[in-house]
């Protein structure tokens, strides 16, 4: 059966209001009958109406009786206004305040009937094009919130941090009719219990007794444990967890499921007495289904990324015997050397055999903190410096060796930037990068078999640009070609043989990626290397 449209006759003239009564209803027409702008209020909000006429010269009422509150509260109900007396300049007052048409008493039946036709079908019209805009903004909303999350999972966060975000989303979205409150479960070590893993607006007696939430209890747990969605209007018999002076509400819980296994639950309030709506469910499922598929991607990657630790667990215990056991093996010749220098009471084998052991034991104590920075999830420590300092401080650790290394020595060539001035740096992180970058320089030079070479290692400092800074360490000695330099980041790769740990350059890009910079090299057999940092400036406020 159709709904026949209903229309409300505001008059004071109880006459006319018989007139039309009789005359809609013989049109199919239902009629409710008011005299007065406040009985006129109480029934639209009863009835609700699709038509409203309007007598603008009824009791107790302004020039345009009950407008004002009646569009604002009613927008897209029409306003017939009906006048026995009104010139131009009323009628265009009347429509500017939102009448949908304004007609002059006496008028005839059929010019009343076509002008009440002419309102309900713009009516129509205006409300099935609302619909469509309605529809149209809420498959947007939903294909952009799912986008959203499929673009969070490809970003460097946690599942807890994108759950959250999730959870956020959710509660944005202006079309849904949910309290802002909210969480979002996981299941995980114990695969029958739910794990609150993101939540809004809850109370602390909820978040307490739903930290962990077995399957089968109350809305969630049900969710969970028969995979399929939970719906409540109120705090019903299904709701196990209460708590003195809990606020009346209802649920919406969308189990997420993969694989006929329950991942998790997605809990959304609702108002008490709210009632079920399609595209509401619709618009979690999706969600669901969504989180669904990113969830089981991610617990994929961890699978992964354990087995490579795994992996680089058992290459860095052989790489770490290897080491120690090149060390160990010069410690007991330098140990040996010293025993018998004692025997013989030999001063020069004693020095030389000290000089051994004191040398491997740097080589322990510089591979212990090599490990400890390689290994260590740490966050620069920045602080206002100079880059020259930093770069000067270096250069004067290393010349000693330099100029020890060989018969004319190696030469430490400062090119410093004297306008770089202070920038915010993790000093000793920069630090150590520079003093593995100038000693592997200065070891280039001593493996470099060339004759009547003049060697040298240049320290640079410059500005790039207003964004950026950068040290270079140039040298040279004797270079490497394509196949060293695509292994020179492995773990415990080295060109020196037993006399390097292969973890110097490993740290030093470590610290230069957490500044957010870039470790390049250039090289070329026979000519040398340069290895080059770029830094991005950092401003003391950020």
């Amino acid at each position: 059966m159709i709904d026949r449209p209903k229309i409300l006759i505001i008059d004071d003239d109880p006459g006319i209001q018989m007139a039309l009564k009789e005359l809609f209803a013989d049109h199919g027409y239902k009629i409710v009958t008011s005299i007065n702008d406040k009985d006129a209020v109480e029934k639209l909000i009863t009835d609700g109406m699709d038509l409203i006429l309007l007598d603008i010269v009824n009791p107790g009422m302004d020039r345009y009786p009950g407008m004002d509150q009646i569009q604002r509260r009613w927008p897209d109900t029409p306003i017939i206004i009906m006048a026995e007396q009104g010139s131009m300049e009323s009628a265009l007052a009347a429509l500017r305040k939102g009448a949908y048409d304004y007609l002059r008493k006496p008028l005839s039946d059929e010019k009343l009937l076509r002008a009440i036709k002419n309102a309900l079908d713009h009516k129509k019209s205006v409300t099935v094009r609302k619909h469509a805009e309605d529809e149209l903004r809420r498959n947007y909303d939903t294909q952009a919130a799912m986008n959203s999350l499929l673009r969070y999972s490809l970003e460097d966060m946690s599942l807890d941090e994108l759950l959250k975000l999730a959870l956020d989303l959710i509660l944005s979205i202006p079309w849904l009719a949910f309290k802002k409150q909210g969480s979002i479960f996981l299941v995980e070590d114990d695969p029958h219990t739910l794990v609150m893993k993101a939540h809004d607006g809850l109370a602390q007696p909820i978040m307490e007794s739903c930290a962990r939430l077995p399957f089968g209890k109350c809305h969630c747990g049900r969710a969970a444990q028969s995979q399929e969605i939970q719906f409540s209007q109120c705090l019903d018999e299904r709701h196990d967890i209460r708590y003195d002076g809990i606020t009346p509400h209802g649920h919406f819980c969308v189990p997420i499921c993969f694989g006929g296994e329950t991942l998790g639950v997605i809990n959304m309030y609702i108002r008490e007495d709210h009632r079920w709506v399609q595209r509401e469910e619709d618009f979690l499922k999706a969600v669901a289904n969504t989180l669904s598929g990113i969830i089981m991607r991610k617990r994929l990657e961890e699978g992964l990324v354990k087995s490579e630790r795994l992996a680089a667990i058992g290459q860095t215990v052989a790489g770490l015997a290897h080491c120690i056991k090149n060390i160990l093996f010069h410690l007991e010749g330098g140990v040996y050397i010293v025993d018998k220098g004692l025997r013989k009471d030999d001063i020069q084998k004693l020095n030389t055999g000290w000089n051994m052991v004191r040398k491997n034991i740097d080589k322990v104590s510089d591979l212990v903190m090599d490990l400890l920075n390689y290994s260590k999830e740490r966050k620069p420590e920045y602080e206002s410096c100079s880059p020259n300092t930093i770069a000067e401080e270096v250069c004067e650790l290393m010349e000693p060796k330099a100029e020890d290394a060989v018969n004319e020595g190696i030469k430490v060539v400062r090119d410093f930037d004297p306008n770089i001035g202070d920038i915010q740096l993790d000093q000793k992180g920069i630090h150590r990068c520079l003093l593995n970058l100038v000693s592997n320089g200065i070891d280039a030079c001593l493996a470099d078999e060339s004759e009547d070479k003049e060697y040298k290692v240049t320290v640079t400092t410059r500005r790039q640009d207003d964004k950026t800074i950068a040290f270079e360490v140039l040298d040279n000695g004797c270079g490497m070609d394509e196949d060293i330099k695509q292994q020179l980041f492995a773990s415990f790769f080295s060109t020196k043989g037993s006399k390097g740990t292969g973890l110097g350059l490993l740290v030093t890009q470590k610290i230069v990626q957490e500044h957010g910079g870039v470790l390049s090299v250039n090289s070329e057999p026979g000519k040398g290397s340069t290895f080059t940092m770029v830094l991005p400036q950092r401003h003391e406020d950020s």
